[in-house]
């Protein structure tokens, strides 16, 4: 499953449940030897056991799969790439690629630097790159550029997507995956949920559709993400987090099956909006 290769850094786990609203009063610092193993084997064989993590990654591969199968990708950037889950797994897909990951987090990008001689990936190169400054100086031109769950957290995002089409190259891709705006809770007790990083609550597909058009995009995809199965196992995953880490632990196995429904649903409205536009 996705992220089964952290399984040698359980503390990344801890860290990416953290960062969920309501978990961190029932995740522990520091664990045991002993346990410190349950989560490295936990991990390896569920990978990362975040139900938003998973959903998104589902999309993010069924959507390149359908979209790109016939684009040859000689160079790629993950724009936002965190602890490097997106740019790892494009390492594998595209092996003759190379692979760019920007992350403004420096924490996050010296670990993904160490990570990739760990796993010992040679195409993928991590940089700090800051995609709110359209007049960036970059060489590069990619043939894929994927950033997910990222412009939500920048003021003025129309910048990031202005210089992801001058970083493009002629017919090259952007994937985008982000939340929507107005999202209908299936829980009383998230109907309030809010991320702490979250400048913009969300983005409507129209929307962003429409500024894509607008910045000179020809062809633009878009698919309704966390529909009813994606949302309702998505927010149980929340619910048992805030109640027991090892509750969530149990049931999680079955939510990421259940949530595995979304993809095989027309979803008429969903939590997120994912994108593959082309530059033409």
């Amino acid at each position: 499953m996705f992220g089964s290769e952290y399984y040698k850094h359980p503390e990344i786990l801890i860290d990416s449940l953290k960062e969920m609203p309501g978990s961190k009063k029932n995740i522990k610092k520091k664990s045991s030897a002993f346990l410190v193993f349950l989560e490295k084997i936990y991990l390896l064989i569920f990978g990362i056991p975040e139900i938003g993590l998973q959903v998104r990654s589902k999309y993010f591969r069924d959507m390149l799969k359908e979209g790109v199968r016939n684009k040859k990708i000689d160079k790629a950037l993950d724009a936002g790439s965190g602890i490097g889950i997106y740019s790892f797994w494009l390492s594998r897909k595209f092996q003759d690629s190379a692979i760019d990951g920007w992350e403004i987090d420096k924490t996050k990008l010296e670990f993904s630097k160490r990570f990739a001689k760990e796993l010992n990936i040679n195409n993928t190169n991590f940089l700090y790159g800051d995609i709110t400054k359209p007049s960036l100086k970059n060489n590069n031109k990619y043939d894929l550029i994927v950033n997910i769950d990222v412009l939500e957290h920048i003021d003025n995002f129309e910048n990031a997507l202005k210089l992801f089409y001058k970083l493009l190259s002629k017919e090259g891709y952007l994937f985008i995956h982000t939340p929507q705006k107005d999202q209908k809770r299936i829980f009383k007790p998230l109907e309030n949920w809010h991320h702490e990083g979250h400048i913009h609550e969300g983005f409507s597909p129209n929307e962003l559709k429409k500024t894509l058009t607008e910045i000179g995009f020809g062809n633009v995809w878009t698919r309704e993400t966390f529909g009813f199965f994606g949302k309702l196992a998505w927010e149980l995953n929340h619910l048992t987090l805030k109640k027991s880490f090892f509750l969530a632990g149990i049931i999680y196995p079955f939510l990421y099956l259940f949530s595995s429904l979304d993809l095989f649903v027309k979803n008429k409205q969903g939590l997120g909006t994912a994108i593959l536009a082309r530059k033409t």
